[in-house]
């Protein structure tokens, strides 16, 4: 039998349950990130006030927190692809029980009248290896627990561009253990909230961001992106030197919840925003450049709709007869280099020679310089031939690569 509310429909109640039970309280929290960079993830989310992390696994961090801190993290934390909201787990051997505890949940704290749900089940080793299933009994379980506060919910149209304004609600199975999430970002982090234009094979803002931050990218006064695409590298670092919060300009699903609370959240906007333009230096330059005018052309026109003209100059040329800022110490400048590799480049041969020509440039006229470059193999990062401090691996497009971190000597 579905459990139904004691006392029925009493709105002043059910507010104080929702100020009590979800906004007064600490929460656990899944943050996904990009496999590879989880201690790059983990000291932001240090840097942004939360200091204890409960535990770190391949792709994701979890912690304890409060809802402001989630919104925080949404505005502010770069490295993050998604902020879930671990909502209850529970046991269930079948279907039935399975229904009956999801009916169970306090849904009405975290869904508003007329809700659209995204219901993903990943199964793993469980005997309900049937998604579909277990998705259409936990959606009818929702609807059964909302009935009794006269609320409806329905299951969201799949899209091919989702509109961001979806619940999804993420189900894992592990065995006979089922842990149910929220999700609190909607459309993927790495959507910054700006109408970008990209070329081919581009980073995801996220990836790169999270190469500049292992890279310690504020420790340095000029970073250059020779083979700039679309230009995403210098952007994130723009809006890292610029004191900007990332995702400051687009829309969160968190913002349909009952217990979001429009005043108070524009009030945590405006203090963030203050927060981060405290921290920036004068003084920070990026530079990007490509060969192909069409990289350069998108490259300054997403510069443009970022308004971060201020901080990045883009202009283009080749790499290899690109002069190193003078009158710059070359400890204070970081190079960040996404070279072409794969299908982009040809044949073996031709990413050997590039790759070899790439590190001959660099010993030569960028000697002492910090640098970050994505490497496509280990034959490829021999033919480079230069030092590094740190080497991430990770899948990019697919692809597993590796990204070589050197940090020059100013700190």
């Amino acid at each position: 039998m579905t459990p139904r509310p004691a006392d029925g429909v009493n709105e002043k109640a059910l507010a104080r349950r929702v100020k009590d039970h979800v906004i007064g309280r600490h929460h656990e929290f899944f943050a996904i990130v990009q496999p590879g960079f989880e201690a790059t993830a983990a000291q932001e989310l240090r840097d942004l006030g939360i200091p204890e992390l409960m535990a770190t696994t391949t792709g994701g961090i979890t912690f304890n927190a409060k809802l402001t801190d989630a919104y925080r993290l949404n505005l502010g934390a770069g490295t993050l692809s998604r902020l879930l909201l671990r909502l209850f787990h529970f046991r269930a051997a079948s279907l039935e029980e399975f229904r009956f505890k999801m009916a169970a949940g306090p849904w009405e704290l975290h869904l508003k009248d007329k809700a659209r749900l995204d219901i993903s089940v990943c199964a793993g080793p469980s005997g309900l290896w049937h998604s579909g299933r277990v998705a259409q009994e936990g959606l009818a379980a929702i609807r059964d627990r909302l009935a009794a506060y006269g609320r409806q919910v329905f299951l969201a149209q799949k899209k091919a561009a989702p509109s961001g304004d979806e619940q999804a609600i993420l189900i894992r199975f592990d065995h006979e253990r089922c842990l149910v999430s929220l999700d609190s970002s909607g459309e993927l982090l790495y959507r910054r909230g700006y109408d970008k234009y990209s070329s081919e094979a581009p980073l995801r803002e996220t990836l790169a961001c999270s190469i500049l931050k292992s890279a310690a990218v504020n420790r340095y006064r000029i970073v250059i992106d020779p083979f700039c695409g679309s230009g995403t590298f210098g952007l994130e670092a723009g809006l890292i030197f610029s004191g900007r919060p990332c995702n400051l300009n687009r829309h969160f699903v968190f913002e349909n919840w009952p217990a979001f609370r429009p005043n108070a959240f524009s009030h945590l906007r405006e203090h963030l925003a203050a927060e981060f333009k405290e921290k920036t230096l004068p003084g920070k330059k990026i530079f990007c450049s490509d060969i192909a005018a069409q990289a350069v052309r998108t490259t300054a026109r997403n510069v443009a709709v970022m308004g971060l003209e201020s901080w990045l100059a883009v202009e283009q040329n080749d790499f290899f007869k690109l002069p190193r800022p003078t009158a710059v110490d070359p400890a204070d400048i970081l190079l960040v280099l996404n070279p072409p590799y794969g299908t982009r480049l040809g044949t073996a041969e031709d990413s050997l020679d590039l790759y070899r020509r790439i590190g001959a440039k660099i010993r030569r006229d960028f000697a002492g310089c910090g640098y970050a470059i994505i490497i496509p193999g280990l034959e490829l990062e021999k033919v480079l031939s230069l030092p590094h401090d740190k080497k991430i691996l990770f899948r990019n497009g697919g692809i597993p690569v590796s990204l070589l971190v050197h940090h020059s000597g100013n700190g």
